[in-house]
C-alpha cells in the first residue's frame, strides 16, 4: 500500500496506526518512527529504487507519478490543506532544517594556515606539522585563528539576534512553500487511481479528528504572511 500525503498531515503518524502502534500523542511527529521509509520516495524524482516494503509513503500527490514509479500498488490519499500541512511540517521539521544547512563553516587549523600563511614561512601538508612551527609564527597563526573563530560563531546582541531570527524565519518559510508549491504545480494532485481518499477536513473518524486538532495547534504569522506574499507575486 502507498500513502500519499502533504508534508505535515500526518502520514507517518497514519501508518502507526494501521501497525497498531502508538498514533495519537499531540504536537508530536512520528517521522522517525517508520524505520521502514526510504527518503528517495518522498517525491519520487530522479530514480527512485523498488522496495519490498509493505508500505511506501510519498509526499507525491499525482495518481499517474506513483503508478509509473510503482505500478500496481494500492493508493490510499491523505488529502489536507496544503498551507496548513506546510505550516505544521516547517514547525517541526522544516525551519530547523533550514538553519542547519545554513550554519557557517568553521575552517579547520590547517586551512586556516595555508590561507593566512606569510610566503617565507614553512609549508605543510598535515595539522600535526602546526606544532612543529616556530613559536613566534604559531603565536601569530593562533591568534588569528582565534579571531577567525570568534567571528564565525560570535553571539550578537540581542536586538542583532532578535532580527536575525526573523530573517532566519521569513527564508526558510520562502524556501520550503515555494520549492512545494513548484513541485506541485510540475506534478498536480490527482485522485484519479485512488483506493481510498482520506479527507481531513471533512471525514469524521478517529485519525481525521486528531489530525484537524494537529493542524489547528501550529500558528505562525511568519508563515502565513510569506505564504500571502508568493500569492501576490
Amino acid at each position: 500500500m502507498i500513502i500519499a500525503f502533504y508534508p505535515g498531515a500526518g502520514g507517518n503518524r497514519y501508518l502507526q496506526r494501521l501497525l497498531g502502534n502508538d498514533w495519537t500523542r499531540p504536537l508530536r511527529s512520528y517521522d522517525r518512527h517508520n524505520t521502514t521509509q526510504q527518503s528517495c520516495h518522498r517525491y519520487l524524482l530522479d530514480h527512485t529504487p523498488q522496495t519490498d516494503s509493505q508500505y511506501i509513503l510519498t509526499h507525491c500527490m499525482n495518481s499517474q507519478k506513483i503508478h509509473q514509479t510503482f505500478p500496481g500498488h494500492a493508493i490510499v490519499f491523505i488529502k489536507s490543506n496544503l498551507q496548513a500541512s506546510l505550516k505544521r511540517e516547517w514547525a517541526l521539521h522544516g525551519h530547523q532544517q533550514f538553519q542547519d544547512q545554513t550554519v557557517k563553516n568553521v575552517p579547520s587549523r590547517l586551512e586556516h594556515y595555508l590561507a593566512f600563511r606569510a610566503p617565507n614561512w614553512p609549508r605543510i601538508d598535515t595539522e600535526d606539522q602546526l606544532d612543529q612551527l616556530p613559536v613566534n609564527i604559531k603565536q601569530e597563526v593562533q591568534i588569528d585563528y582565534d579571531n577567525v573563530i570568534n567571528d564565525v560563531i560570535n553571539v550578537p546582541d540581542i536586538l542583532t539576534q532578535l532580527t536575525q531570527n526573523i530573517i532566519d524565519k521569513v527564508n526558510s518559510c520562502h524556501e520550503i512553500i515555494q520549492w512545494h508549491r513548484n513541485y506541485y504545480d510540475q506534478y498536480p494532485v490527482d485522485f484519479g487511481s485512488a483506493e481510498q481518499v482520506i479527507d481531513i477536513d471533512s471525514d469524521a473518524d478517529e485519525f481525521c479528528s486528531v489530525m484537524r486538532t494537529e493542524l489547528n495547534q501550529y500558528h505562525s504569522e511568519i508563515f502565513d504572511q510569506v505564504w500571502d506574499a508568493i500569492d501576490e507575486q
